[in-house]
């Protein structure tokens, strides 16, 4: 079961509720994704997780670094797709933020 807090702002302060997501239909399996697209519509973001063999991610990186042509187009498999609100995408943006400076630290003390 995931859990968060939300923080929202108002005129009396800020308050938070703690927001417990319930699984359903298999949805607390995670999805193996290595590569992400966003593609921002009317009003949402739509997030694109994929997964792109590891093996040919290192062949692409191996050419461009020995600058050899690359292909234009190479097909990955579609992991899942989320359409997200700007303001929760701003939310996910921030708590991102968050895992990337604590990673970072952890990284710096060791």
């Amino acid at each position: 079961m995931a859990k968060e807090t939300i923080s929202e702002s108002n005129d009396s302060g800020a308050q938070s509720i703690n927001l417990q997501l319930v699984p359903a239909n298999g949805s607390d399996q995670p999805v193996l994704a290595n590569v992400t697209m966003v593609q921002p519509t009317v009003g949402v973001a739509l997030l694109d997780f994929g997964f792109l063999d590891p093996g040919a991610m290192g062949a692409l990186q191996r050419m461009a670094r020995a600058g050899k042509k690359v292909p234009e187009r190479v097909n990955g498999r579609l992991a899942a797709r989320v359409a997200l609100s700007y303001e929760a995408l701003g939310a996910l943006h921030r708590q991102i933020g968050g895992v990337l400076q604590a990673v970072a630290k952890r990284e710096t003390a060791q």
